[in-house]
């Protein structure tokens, strides 16, 4: 038999269910207990935490929020705005305890007791949670958008490169000209490859981003690196230090391209990539990093390398997996309704 609990804040309780549940379940960065913990802190939003037993046992967890958009109140998951992916917490085999029709069902009630709220608007969601199938994009209505670019580590680089020939020539060809471009940069520079946490760096998360902050200000685009959103990740990596890392490709000491990384169970997390200098671009040096961390996290035995959000042709050319990404809306409202029909326009070339 299923039963529920929802939780308003991270309590006792609560908390108990996350450590129960992450010893025996797939579960990414964006589903961590200590980020959702430090989100909610921060964005202050209506907290709906769902626990989900079977015989008392923890299956699930559904970390809900209710956020305000000017008068309408939207039902999503917990850090919509700053997460590559947004999901359930699931056990692993989570199919052989819910079916469809006890899930829709399950949901239902679920949806009865949280209360208030105008919209549902579930983003960012992948298919597949570990061995599992998502059941909120199994049973639910969503619409596939785009894509999270992946790739599964083997155990070395030549296998991996031996692989990518294998399966698509086309790919093969661009990591072969980036490699290309590799030799060509040392051949006329010292170039010094390296990748340490930013404790031993003596950086903080701020340090790092800002002349990212900087280049998309410049080129006027949206961003949610904001003084909250930076907090939280100084508060996250003074907890856990050696999860962040900073890679950094230099000539002669001077940073000419670096990645933002995060690493946890075993998933290197390409998360915030950018450029230093544009005096080297014709060699790609973007793609160049790129290649080293690949390198380095087969070294290190790391088994997945995740570029999270974004459809760019070189995720794409280095993956050799991909995980489709869904959303889900729904109006409850009159309110809500009204708002549903503005999402569409908005994603108006998807269906919704």
């Amino acid at each position: 038999m299923l039963e529920f609990k929802i939780f308003e804040k991270f309590d006792h309780e609560c908390c108990r269910d996350f450590e129960k549940l992450n010893n025996n379940s797939n579960y990414n960065f964006f589903q961590n207990f200590n980020y959702l913990k430090n989100l909610s802190f921060e964005n202050k939003n209506k907290i709906k935490i769902v626990s989900i037993y079977s015989k008392k046992n923890i299956i699930a967890i559904l970390p809900l929020e209710i956020k305000k958009y000017f008068v309408f109140k939207v039902l999503q998951w917990i850090g919509t705005e700053k997460s590559d992916v947004c999901n359930p917490i699931l056990i692993k085999n989570f199919e052989l305890y819910v079916k469809d029709n006890n899930f829709l069902s399950l949901w239902e009630d679920i949806l009865k007791s949280i209360g208030e709220y105008d919209l549902i608007f579930f983003n960012n969601q992948i298919s597949k949670i570990g061995d599992s199938s998502n059941p909120f994009t199994k049973y639910l209505k969503s619409v596939r958008y785009s894509n999270i670019y992946q790739i599964k580590l083997p155990e070395n680089f030549q296998e991996y490169l031996d692989n990518q020939k294998k399966n698509d020539k086309k790919k093969y060809y661009e990591i072969h000209r980036t490699r290309i471009k590799s030799q060509n940069l040392n051949e006329k520079h010292n170039v010094l490859f390296e990748i340490k946490k930013l404790s031993d760096l003596n950086l903080t998360f701020e340090d790092v981003i800002k002349d990212k902050i900087k280049q998309l200000k410049k080129k006027k685009i949206r961003h949610n690196l904001d003084q909250k959103f930076i907090k939280i990740f100084d508060t996250l990596i003074k907890k856990n230090a050696s999860n962040y890392v900073l890679a950094s490709l230099k000539i002669e000491k001077q940073i000419i391209s670096s990645c933002f990384g995060i690493l946890l169970n075993d998933t290197f997390y390409y998360y915030i990539p950018f450029m230093s200098s544009t005096e080297y671009n014709k060699f790609k040096p973007g793609k160049i990093l790129t290649l080293k961390i690949i390198s380095w996290c087969i070294e290190n035995k790391i088994k997945i390398f995740d570029f999270g959000l974004g459809d760019e042709k070189y995720k794409e050319n280095f993956s050799n997996y991909s995980l489709p990404l869904y959303r889900f809306a729904q109006g409850k409202s009159l309110l809500g309704k009204f708002l549903l029909l503005g999402i569409k326009i908005i994603f108006f070339n998807k269906k919704l």
